[in-house]
């Protein structure tokens, strides 16, 4: 029993330095990817930036195609939290919340963010399978939002869909140029300053007006 109780803890820890090493390459690629851009990368690269030799790499990752579906999956991870989050909007605060997250989701992990972007730009399965999947299933939910407070009638009679992509839009209009580098990333204040600006400028063009 203790012997196997021993090598339960061992096989734990393998498993854990083999998700950190799996995690440090990934980052390592998303930095390059994100300068270089993925057809300009190489493993050798990818390789030396996370301090490992190139034939390590391939003890993780098939190659280079595989290592950027990782990174891809892992941008993903934080959007069922956050579709969640819109299945219970019931008001401005609860927007600006979602706004919030969005942003602090987003900016904290640039590099993959920047990668998913600029290879959805080249690559029609990215594209379609992950960026406007993710676009859709969020405008699915910010619809029934806007269907849900019409129907209430906090919201004039709009659009949902509409206006549901006027409001991805505006968010991906806000993010890009700092994903880009032309915009410093923001502070947590000036991210929270963002969210409301936007929030306000979507409600106080739809949201019914007292007299």
């Amino acid at each position: 029993m203790a012997i196997e109780k021993r090598g339960g803890i061992f096989a734990k820890r393998r498993q854990r330095r083999i998700s950190r090493r799996r995690d440090e390459i990934l980052k390592a690629a998303a930095r390059i990817f994100a300068e270089k851009g993925y057809a300009g990368s190489t493993t050798k690269e990818i390789a030396a930036q996370a301090d490992i030799a190139e034939g390590t790499l391939y003890n993780y990752f098939d190659g280079k195609r595989e290592i950027l579906l990782a990174i891809v999956n892992a941008s993903q991870a934080p959007l069922e939290t956050m579709l969640q989050e819109v299945r219970e909007l019931r008001g401005r605060e609860d927007l600006i919340a979602l706004a919030e997250k969005i942003f602090d989701s987003l900016l904290s992990q640039t590099p993959f963010t920047r990668t998913v972007m600029v290879e959805a730009w080249l690559d029609d399965v990215i594209l379609q399978g992950v960026v406007m999947e993710r676009m859709q299933r969020i405008g699915q939910h910010l619809q029934a939002f806007i269907t849900a407070r019409v129907e209430a009638g906090a919201f004039r009679p709009v659009d949902p869909v509409l206006t549901s992509w006027m409001v991805i839009g505006m968010f991906s209009a806000i993010i890009l140029p700092i994903l880009r580098g032309h915009t410093p990333s923001p502070s947590p204040e000036r991210r929270r300053a963002l969210a409301e600006a936007a929030v306000d400028m979507l409600l106080d063009g739809i949201r019914v007006r007292e007299g």
